[in-house]
């Protein structure tokens, strides 16, 4: 079976989420009205459509300024190690002008994820443009967009697609036409979308974490199997019950330990490779232990 794997980027509030939603055809994916971000950790979902399997991976916002700057290293960190073994193309959703934050979004992929070559394998999704069955408006957004910065110019004219669609809500849109509309325009592309992208950029951060976000799966796999014991145990037996919660907090405590020397690699990474996009990011999110 063909398989196609998505990583969505973007700032929060652009409508990745409901762009995950529309190629899916679900509502899995949770969408938020509101400029804070609804998905505080990377949803990794697989859907087989028309015989072609579907891995979506939905990151966090950028510009979540309710998160630490160790969350957001370690959500970086985790994002990359979700697509260890290659992607075919990263949906770059915005919903109108390139803010501060997309373009540190894009310096990230460009110097510390993977590296330049990413933007052939970049796809720019235009949200919440009503106008997105009129090819002249399109061309002229498209334009209009090159004309902004010479960077967003290289940009605009190095990706691969730009892609305009109208994400509507079903309150906004009760038939949910544009929604299937714009579902058709993204499967017909990503079906070509074949070819598979592993930069060395990716793979060398990868092998810097690969040790450590393995035990984070398995601190997080003993976590969720002692909480299914708790639910299932007489809450009468007190004493299992609390020797349940002392795992539970030593495997939780591990778990925060090893987060943190995920984000110190990746800090250090970004310090190394892209010294503007890391004071960007210390100042725009919460001070943590990651300095």
């Amino acid at each position: 079976m063909e398989e196609r794997t998505v990583l969505l980027i973007g700032k929060t509030g652009n409508g990745k989420s409901a762009i995950s939603n529309v190629i899916s055809g679900t509502n899995d994916f949770e969408e938020g009205e509101f400029t804070v971000s609804q998905t505080k950790d990377h949803l990794r979902k697989e859907y087989i459509v028309e015989g072609v399997k579907y891995i979506i991976v939905d990151t966090i916002g950028i510009g979540d300024t309710k998160l630490t700057t160790q969350q957001v290293l370690f959500k970086i960190a985790d994002a990359c190690y979700t697509v260890r073994s290659g992607l075919n193309q990263v949906l770059f959703c915005v919903s109108g002008r390139f803010t501060p934050e997309e373009m540190m979004c894009y310096q990230i992929l460009t110097t510390v994820i993977f590296n330049p070559e990413i933007v052939k394998n970049t796809t720019i999704i235009r949200t919440r443009f009503p106008k997105f069955r009129n090819s002249e408006a399109c061309q002229a957004d498209i334009n209009s967009m090159a004309s902004e910065t010479s960077q967003m110019a290289s940009i605009v004219m190095g990706c691969n697609k730009i892609i305009h669609v109208n994400n509507q809500t079903e309150e906004e849109d009760p038939g949910l036409i544009s929604r299937k509309d714009s579902r058709i325009r993204l499967l017909t592309h990503l079906f070509t979308c074949r070819d598979l992208y592993l930069p060395k950029e990716l793979t060398d951060i990868n092998g810097r974490i690969k040790d450590y976000m393995t035990k984070a799966e398995n601190f997080e796999a003993k976590i969720a199997e002692l909480t299914k014991i708790i639910e299932q145990t007489n809450q009468t037996n007190k004493d299992l019950l609390e020797k349940l919660n002392t795992d539970i907090a030593v495997y939780k405590k591990s778990l925060d330990d090893v987060k943190i020397q995920v984000s110190e690699i990746t800090g250090g990474v970004l310090r190394e490779k892209s010294p503007g996009v890391w004071e960007f990011i210390c100042k725009s999110f919460r001070k943590c232990s990651v300095q």
